[in-house]
């Protein structure tokens, strides 16, 4: 494992091998390829915001005090991002500036999405602060804490656990929240007995060659989509009755399937009945690649989400309302998404290293994002059951909203699912010109039509 010692990073094998103490901590560590398109120059807003409603008393001085505690907790909050010989790196602070609390008056039940729009699209100053920041809208009893978080050092599971340390922090402010060294360099997250294995490496070079292959494929075939205006870009929330949650839940189990692939075979369907067959081409589940990396803390930032291409095709046609039907595509949604993820766990030690062969190309990786158009793509994003108390001491979580993450500065259609306390929610990520706000909700209430349809329940 990857220490936190003086100068480059060494693992400990290297320091053994060349005679050197193994000491610690480490300074710094450059940004994996894919957490560098993230971050590019710092001024793309790759945010993800996490939200939550209180109620109880709250008080600034300690809210500060459990604030320092989380930073004090992961490395990552106390680095500011730097150019080292022309890389940008992590660089650990010994006295690093703190991290953001804006503090302002809650004045209506809404005023919180207008909050979290103002942050989500509002990049960080990484060369300077943390990529965290916290906003609190201060009410009577009742408040709202807003965290966003740059995604390059954060996912969905890591924001809901930086909710959880921070007011855990905040109830036991004597208490010990732990620390941990790793910066999650590529030595921290692929054992070391990979990536010597020699067909290890066999396989690394037949992956570099592929993407390679990919790469110049894409500049052959290049195209322009318009740039998106980061104020046009909204999200569209809506949540599901506890009944309709828990209906779609015992059904989901007697099928044998998860509720994500009634979920998203209902968005699939809507989206194709709302929008039509021709803007509707593939569809994508972003993975949680924490099950794929068992040496990364349960507790530990990582900001990376990769994704595999779901099947799209066959979907029951608008007046097909047999319940049947719509099961048997929900089983074949999850049969072939447990292959796919199950293909892109056995690869993806190679998938990650395979790309740290790339920074030399850095700048043609971000073209063939930024000109790959996602207007025709939908992105599911679920989260599953948040995993945050109700209770923390005096506070009371009432509701835990959907996260929201700005995944791309091109068109895109992305939904965001999440349950906590026994109700599903969902966000609808898009923007203006992509898809107009109308549509979004008209999507929505057909989304719901089909989930009572084949769950029953109420909305």
């Amino acid at each position: 494992m990857m220490k936190l010692i003086a100068g480059e990073a060494t693992t400990s094998q290297e320091a053994a091998a060349s005679g050197a103490p193994d000491r610690s901590p480490v300074r710094s560590r450059p940004l994996l390829l894919m957490e560098r398109t993230l971050y590019r120059d710092g001024h793309v807003p790759f945010t993800c915001v996490f939200s939550i409603k209180l109620r109880g008393q709250l008080d600034k001085s300690p809210l500060r005090g459990a604030l320092r505690r989380l930073q004090s907790k992961h490395p990552l909050l106390r680095c500011v991002v730097e150019d080292v010989r022309g890389r940008p790196c992590f660089v650990l602070r010994d006295d690093p500036a703190p991290i953001p609390l804006r503090i302002g008056d809650r004045l209506s039940e809404d005023q919180w999405e207008e909050e979290v729009h103002r942050e989500w699209i509002n990049p960080f100053n990484g060369a300077v602060e943390p990529l965290v920041r916290l906003i609190w809208l201060r009410g009577s009893g009742i408040h709202n804490l807003i965290l966003p978080a740059h995604h390059s050092i954060c996912d969905g599971q890591g924001g809901i656990g930086l909710l959880q340390d921070l007011l855990r922090a905040y109830e036991h402010p004597e208490s010990d929240p732990g620390s941990y060294d790793e910066l999650g360099s590529l030595e921290d997250l692929v054992p070391p007995e990979v990536l010597q294995n020699p067909n290890f490496q066999r396989r690394l070079q037949w992956k570099r060659r592929q993407l390679k292959y990919i790469l110049w494929l894409k500049t052959c075939h290049r195209t322009q989509p318009a740039p998106i205006d980061p104020e046009s870009v909204y999200f569209h929330r809506t949540r599901l009755s506890t009944n309709l949650t828990q209906a779609l839940a015992e059904r989901s189990k007697a099928e044998h399937v998860t509720v994500f692939s009634p979920m998203a075979l209902a968005f699939m369907q809507a989206f194709r009945d709302v929008r039509g067959i021709k803007a509707f081409k593939r569809a994508h589940a972003m993975v949680n690649a924490r099950r794929f990396v068992p040496s990364l803390r349960p507790d530990g930032l990582f900001g990376l989400s990769p994704g595999v291409q779901m099947h799209a095709k066959d979907l029951p046609a608008t007046s097909d309302r047999n319940i049947n039907t719509f099961w048997k595509r929900a089983r074949a949604i999850k049969s072939d998404l447990d292959q796919r993820v199950s293909h892109l766990g056995a690869g993806f030690y190679v998938y990650l290293a395979g790309l740290e062969g790339f920074h030399h190309r850095y700048d043609r990786v971000v073209d063939f994002f930024e000109q790959t158009p996602a207007i025709r793509n939908l992105t599911f994003s679920n989260l599953g059951r948040l995993e945050l108390g109700r209770q923390y001491g005096g506070l009371n979580v009432e509701q835990v909203y959907s996260p929201l993450v700005m995944v791309s500065p091109t068109p895109a259609h992305t939904v965001v699912l999440s349950s906590f306390a026994g109700q599903m929610e969902y966000a609808i990520i898009s923007d203006e010109a992509s898809l107009p706000r109308t549509g979004a909700g008209a999507i929505s209430c057909r989304v719901v039509e089909v989930l009572q349809a084949c769950a029953g329940g109420s909305r």
